[in-house]
């Protein structure tokens, strides 16, 4: 994996790990096994909070929800989905090429890491179709920002909106959640790449949604809000 220094990684949470994890020790009181959150995008002011819910009123319902079921792994770890691409703007690009076709649960829903982590050719396919319909310069050369996209401005006026393509879900994602300023004057794509064959899908991603984890009936929905709001 190959996180940049200003787009720290972490492993997943071990608080949402089975057996043990928060969900399974204290569904018997909070009457389910679910879960809801709506993280503030990055640089919210300090004074406004994530929030998150459990139990039966957690429950992610209204117009805009979109769900995609959730993929058990062999360490029973419930929280990957199956990602099958990602379009910028018009261009679709596919998760990968094989002629296996995408395999089930290649990416990890994790909110303990900031940005989203894809395989090497998807990362540089959709950094190049950004880059493409992106109309500045990337910055270069800067030891700070590495190989990131950066751009030195405060805002882009026309940033193509991505669309992370779940089994079953398409999840809009505007500049809010694609472009993050990790210093004063600069705004880089909330991307890094990985060796491995599987993603993980970040908070910067999951912000402004409210995000619904549904280990019963193992789907995960998502509902686009304002959660500096909620």
């Amino acid at each position: 994996m190959n996180c940049s220094t200003l787009f720290l990684c972490s492993s997943p949470l071990p608080l949402f790990k089975p057996k043990h994890s928060l969900i399974n020790s204290s569904s018997s009181s909070f009457g389910s096994k679910k879960f809801s959150q709506c993280l503030v995008p990055f640089h919210s002011d300090i004074s406004i909070s994530s929030k998150m819910s459990f139990g039966d009123g957690s429950d992610v319902l209204g117009d805009g929800v979109v769900s995609t079921p959730l993929v058990i792994k062999e360490d029973n770890t419930p929280y990957f989905v199956t990602l099958l691409g990602i379009s910028v703007g018009d261009t679709y690009i596919p998760f990968n090429i094989s002629s296996k076709g995408v395999e089930k649960g290649n990416i990890f829903i994790d909110s303990g890491t900031p940005p989203t982590i894809l395989p090497q050719q998807l990362y540089d396919k959709v950094v190049n179709e950004v880059r493409n319909q992106v109309a500045l310069e990337p910055i270069e050369n800067d030891q700070d920002l590495g190989s990131q996209l950066c751009y030195r401005t405060t805002i882009i006026e026309e940033v193509p909106l991505l669309i992370a393509h779940f089994e079953g879900a398409d999840v809009q994602l505007t500049s809010t959640q694609t472009f993050i300023p990790p210093k004063d004057g600069v705004l880089c794509l909330g991307l890094t790449n990985t060796s491995s064959d599987g993603g993980i899908y970040g908070n910067f991603a999951q912000s402004n949604y409210l995000i619904g984890f549904d280990l019963e009936r193992q789907i995960v929905s998502f509902k686009p809000v304002d959660c500096t709001k909620q």
